[in-house]
């Protein structure tokens, strides 16, 4: 792609250009008017001295012609002369440029013929004169526009600068100027203010909401361990029990998650976490939403994967799209991929339409068109900002058949085989 030019660029190309622009009309004009005047002068010139010398010479007196000026008879004129009509001519003799009139009266070819070499010499220091002014303006052009572009560019770069550094809405320059720029710099710092207390009041929000769904989460949890110890002896009732308790802890551990998500990511530990593990066990969180279908679930690992990453992070992410993936096929498989540096879901659903494709990881935009699964929307929106936060990508390949293959990529660590 070709690179753009820079503002400052911009307006020094667009100074040199109105150099050129106005120098070359300019010179245009001057030249078209040396020649018109050339012209009209030697013209009427040549023709009032032509009257008066064939005149002259018709009453049989010695003409008075100017040094530049000769009159001709006859034999006396130049065989190139001869060959050409009567009237006024342009050429060259014996190596000078000359203006010549040819007339006949009674029988005779008379010649008034004017040396130009000194106009034409003129001329050259006009066009010279005009070349040199060009140029003069051009290399002004380009002077006066690179200080020009360097100082009206300042402010621009003053404030992209501060914007770059994250500098407070109160630190922007400019603020006080009366001009575009200030109107630029004001127009920053309220849409600074505006996304911290944004961000502010979503770090608050993301954080009470969590805080307080901890108490009533501990609570379900102990009642549930309870009851499970309670409901040993009855295997149908235990296994509900059970279920709540598991539900209850893997509830717990989204709330921690959306905990870190409240932190910066610059704030965050990033312990070295086995992902066989986490991958296992939201693979075993969500098979009951395979129950009646005829699936090959499937995990396809040979080496321990490790990773830099919170193991609360890295089970929201994988758990979604599992619960994506399990939802949205009713037949074939649901693999998932396992190596370094890479864990890839895959499924043999009907796949993404185009316009989901296209949006997938905006906020509110359904993964498909099942309306059995109609979600709220946030899954895979929620797995692009947790892997945003903990520096993953994860991107959608298209699945030769039908289907669809997410892939998560993240930094590599040595690996280990496994048994």
């Amino acid at each position: 792609m070709k690179p753009r030019l820079s503002l400052k660029q911009h307006i020094a190309l667009a100074y040199i250009l109105l150099a050129v622009t106005v120098a070359s009309v300019f010179s245009v004009v001057s030249y078209i008017s040396v020649e018109i005047v050339e012209e009209q002068v030697i013209d009427v010139r040549l023709a009032r001295i032509t009257d008066g010398l064939i005149g002259a010479l018709l009453q049989g007196q010695v003409p008075d012609a100017p040094a530049d000026v000769s009159v001709l008879r006859d034999a006396a004129i130049p065989q190139a002369l001869q060959q050409l009509p009567a009237g006024r001519h342009e050429l060259t003799l014996d190596n000078q440029h000359v203006h010549a009139v040819l007339r006949d009266y009674g029988g005779s070819r008379y010649a008034v013929v004017q040396e130009v070499d000194e106009l034409e010499h003129t001329e050259l220091i006009i066009l010279l004169s005009l070349a040199s002014g060009f140029a003069v303006s051009v290399l002004l052009a380009v002077v006066l526009g690179m200080l020009s572009a360097r100082r009206l560019i300042a402010p621009v770069a003053a404030l992209a600068d501060a914007v770059q550094r994250n500098a407070g809405s109160t630190e922007l320059p400019s603020l006080n100027a009366q001009d575009e720029i200030g109107v630029l710099a004001r127009a920053f710092a309220k849409r600074t203010d505006e996304l911290q207390q944004f961000l502010q009041r979503e770090q608050m929000f993301t954080g009470d909401v969590s805080h307080e769904l901890r108490t009533p989460l501990t609570v379900m949890l102990g009642a549930a361990e309870v009851l499970a110890a309670q409901l040993a002896d009855q295997p149908a009732q235990y296994a509900t029990a059970e279920r709540i308790r598991r539900v209850a802890g893997e509830t717990a551990q989204r709330v921690s998650a959306l905990l870190l998500l409240a932190r910066a990511a610059e704030t965050l530990d990033a312990p070295c976490t086995v992902l066989n593990a986490i991958v296992e066990a939201e693979m075993e969180r969500y098979r009951p939403l395979l129950q009646g279908k005829t699936i090959e679930y499937l995990l396809e690992s040979s080496e321990q994967v490790t990773a830099h990453v919170r193991p609360e992070l890295a089970g929201i992410i994988i758990g979604n799209l599992l619960r994506n993936a399990c939802q949205h096929t009713e037949q074939g498989s649901i693999r998932v991929q396992l190596g370094a540096g890479q864990v890839v879901v895959e499924d043999s659903g009907i796949g993404m339409p185009q316009r989901v494709r296209e949006r997938l990881f905006e906020r509110f935009v359904h993964e498909g068109h099942w309306p059995a699964h109609e979600g709220s929307g946030l899954g895979l929106s929620i797995v692009k900002r947790v892997a945003d936060h903990i520096g993953w990508d994860v991107r959608l390949e298209t699945v030769p058949g039908g289907g669809t293959r997410f892939v998560l990529s993240f930094p590599a660590l040595p690996t280990t085989q496994t048994s």
